[in-house]
């Protein structure tokens, strides 16, 4: 999930620091990048792999990001990319814990390093944007996007819905070219 991330947020022309705790992880992330972009030049979209992927830098330990995007769904993860961020950084915190308890170093270096803990809680809006965002408005800005954004990509794997368990089981073994598993409902 964290390379689709990437690959969408290096599409619109921002430069990516891609970080992977997991071995290897960081170099199947661009391949998986690149073949998906190539998916997407062969169905005749307008990007340059070679572009996209220029702004895509694999780093180690020591990035200093504004803006940190954890998807991985794993606490110590969390725990560790806090370390990544910068003084008055951003963690945006994609992955859903459910009941999973995740133990976070809050202490000394994270106050006086002013950091943020932001959830991505699609389901609802903050208080001060619903009487300008009702639910009219994000629908339309929803239909929007899905055709603006190179969202099809990020579905590489389909599944009728009747085949969800298989689908989850793809996603739990981290299935080789697995961004995200679509369900089909008719």
């Amino acid at each position: 999930m964290g390379g689709g991330i990437a690959q969408v947020i290096a599409s619109s022309g921002r430069r990516v620091s891609l970080h992977d705790a997991a071995p290897g992880a960081t170099e199947r992330g661009l391949e998986t990048m690149r073949k998906s972009l190539e998916r997407l030049v062969a169905k005749g979209a307008e990007v340059d792999p070679d572009d996209v992927l220029s702004r895509v830098e694999p780093v180690g330990d020591l990035v200093q990001a504004d803006l940190m995007v954890e998807a991985s769904g794993s606490p110590e993860a969390l725990a560790s990319s806090l370390g990544l961020l910068a003084h008055e950084g951003t963690a945006l915190v994609c992955s859903w814990y459910g009941t999973k308890p995740a133990s976070l170093p809050l202490g000394a270096a994270f106050h006086r390093r002013r950091l943020t803990l932001r959830s991505t809680q699609v389901s609802t809006l903050p208080a001060d944007l619903t009487a300008r965002w009702d639910r009219r408005r994000r629908t339309e800005v929803a239909w929007r996007l899905t055709r603006e954004l190179p969202l099809a990509v990020l579905a590489t794997h389909a599944f009728p819905f009747e085949r969800a368990a298989e689908a989850y089981a793809c996603a739990d073994r981290k299935e080789d070219g697995l961004i995200h598993a679509a369900l089909r409902y008719r």
